[in-house]
Order: C-alpha cells, then sequence, then structure tokens
C-alpha cells in the first residue's frame, strides 16, 4: 500500500487520538490500525503529545528534574530526612534518589549523621 493511501483518514485518525493520549502510541497505534509512526506524525501535526515517554517528554522531564538539583543540594544540607525533601519539591523518594545519584548529592541521613558526630 502507497504510503499516502491512509491520508483521506488522517482527520479522523486526529479526532481519535486525544482518547489515547494518557494509554500512549502503542495503545493508540493498536486500537486504530496505524502504525506508530504515521501516529506520531499526525499527532504532531495537530499538536496531540502523549503522556507516555518519547525522546522529547524523556528529555523535558530529564531537564526538569536537573532544575531540582540546585534545589535538592540545599535541602539536603539542612534536613534530616528524604521525606522532607520529597515533601518539600513534591517528588517521590525514587526520584530523589535519582537525582542525587546522578548529581553526587548525599541525602543518606545515616552517613551525614555519622560524618557530624565525628566532627564534634
Amino acid at each position: 500500500m502507497r504510503w499516502d493511501a491512509h491520508k483521506a483518514a488522517e482527520p479522523e485518525v486526529a479526532a481519535a487520538l486525544p482518547r489515547y493520549v494518557d494509554a500512549g502510541i502503542l495503545a493508540a497505534s493498536k486500537a486504530l490500525g496505524r502504525s506508530t509512526r504515521s501516529l506520531n506524525r499526525i499527532a504532531e501535526e495537530h499538536g496531540i503529545e502523549f503522556a507516555t515517554c518519547t525522546a522529547k517528554t524523556m528529555e523535558s522531564r530529564r531537564q526538569a528534574r536537573a532544575s531540582l538539583a540546585a534545589q535538592i543540594k540545599a535541602l539536603a544540607e539542612s534536613r534530616t530526612h528524604q521525606t522532607e525533601i520529597c515533601s518539600a519539591l513534591g517528588i517521590t523518594r525514587a526520584a530523589l534518589r535519582e537525582i542525587a545519584e546522578i548529581n553526587h548529592i548525599n541525602i543518606d541521613n545515616r552517613s551525614r549523621g555519622a560524618r557530624n558526630a565525628s566532627d564534634t
């Protein structure tokens, strides 16, 4: 089948895509019988962005997490518990640990407490 054989159906496909924003591109592909490549093209043309990970969304998440690194470092120096840092920034402990590991930030309460005790 030629690449433009489905062109006439694109407006209907574009109208159906918002139902699959949360489910993802693969679910949309299976339900609509179109390739993920063509659905991504149609979604981009119509300004539809899927909630599942794509290179673009992963990069924006990476940038958002990188912007939190300075805040985490400041909070790690003043607060003792990871849960306090998480609640202050509105992130999960898994996200906190990942950001801290990538940016070499010490968020371990026990090692910080042991270091502080040995300093006195």
